[in-house]
């Protein structure tokens, strides 16, 4: 049977958000706290496995953003508010973000901890922790955050304008990351990154182009920016990365096709398997994947945002759209992306979270009944 996977995220439980807004009234202690976020990791690690899911994270619950949390747990970096959030299509996100104000580094991060705490839990509940997997953002998003949402020509506390050494930084704080990853048991680790899905969109090209930025020349550096990064990853770590256009609160911030970034992005870059999204008419046909090489390609063909779902027919018809430009057995599915990818959680129940699971769950069998993965 294909091994079910999933981008990362899922819906918060009550008593983990009342937990996180108590502790952050200072009604309870960050030990009571944590106590709540593993009782809610092993209901979800529970709940995962028995709806057919291979592959298992710890929901990110443990966090506040997909992205930002992270950043924030280097040396070098603070959290800011800032005077406005970022704009999506129809909302305006939490007005949070990273201030550079020392050098950039990699010491005792919180993720790590985090992680070693999920495989032990893995282990109570006698879950083989080779299938626990890490979602992280990738280097390439924190550049992007920086140079491009973060404003222009963008001189820093720290650094200056000395762009290439905060790089040098940024390359040597993920180099440490991930060898503290492998040596706390981690062998499969997700990168996430919205700057590529991004560039697909035409309205944001023209605005990086108002601002003298020329998008083709930041994917190029960017995938060789990733690369450099991938080339000090532990032998013993499958790569993925998650290719987004925004979530949040069910809303998204961009749309295209990916043909813009397809030849560099999937031509080129070193990783082991794509989590694309192919949820919707907003993300494109499957003709980009043709630049793919030997890696697996994890169709997001199911939407987290709202609550309808195609037929499993519909789902089956669109599989099979992608293996004629992909070959089948490079194909897996997932959601197109996290049910909560900060923790406010996109606007679904519960109950629709785990009918979309059930519904990749028979995707997968109904197709390899049909031979499609052979």
């Amino acid at each position: 049977m294909r091994k079910l996977d999933q981008v990362g995220s899922f819906l918060r439980p009550i008593k983990l958000k009342t937990a996180r807004s108590e502790f952050a009234n200072g009604k309870i202690t960050s030990e009571q706290l944590r106590k709540v976020e593993d009782e809610c990791i092993k209901e979800l690690l529970i709940e995962c496995d028995k709806n057919g899911l291979y592959y298992l994270t710890d929901g990110e619950f443990r966090r506040s953003w997909w992205h930002l949390d992270f950043y924030w747990g280097f040396s070098g970096v603070e959290k800011v508010i800032r005077e406005k959030g970022y704009i999506f299509k129809g909302i305006e996100t939490r007005a949070e973000g990273v201030k550079i104000v020392g050098k950039i580094e990699c010491k005792n991060h919180p993720f790590i901890k985090d992680y070693a705490r999920l495989v032990e839990l893995a282990k109570e509940l006698n879950i083989d922790t080779n299938r626990l997997k890490l979602t992280i953002p990738s280097p390439a998003m924190f550049i992007y955050m920086l140079f491009i949402r973060g404003g222009f020509n963008v001189e820093f506390e720290y650094y200056g304008k000395d762009y290439a050494k905060l790089k040098v930084d940024i390359l040597k704080a993920y180099e440490d990351f991930y060898a503290e990853f492998s040596k706390v048991g981690g062998v499969y680790l997700q990168l996430d990154d919205v700057s590529f899905g991004s560039f697909c969109d035409v309205d944001f090209r023209a605005n990086l182009s108002a601002n003298k930025v020329d998008a083709i020349s930041c994917v190029n550096e960017y995938v060789d920016f990733l690369n450099k990064s991938l080339d000090t990853m532990p032998k013993n770590i499958t790569t993925g990365i998650h290719i987004c256009r925004g979530n949040y609160r069910s809303h998204f911030s961009a749309s295209g096709g990916y043909e813009y970034v397809a030849q560099k992005l999937f031509g080129e870059l070193k990783i082991n398997k794509f989590f694309l999204e192919f949820d919707s008419d907003r993300a494109g046909d499957f003709n980009p994947l043709r630049f793919i090489k030997n890696q697996t390609v994890v169709l997001g063909l199911l939407t987290t945002k709202v609550k309808e779902n195609p037929s499993l027919d519909e789902l089956k018809i669109r599989a099979k759209e992608a293996a004629k430009v992909i070959n089948s057995k490079q194909i897996e599915f997932s959601t197109q992306c996290g049910f909560s990818s900060t923790e406010e959680g996109n606007e679904i129940t519960f109950d629709t979270q785990w009918e979309k699971i059930n519904l990749l769950n028979n995707l997968n069998s109904s197709l390899e009944k049909e031979g499609f993965f052979a």
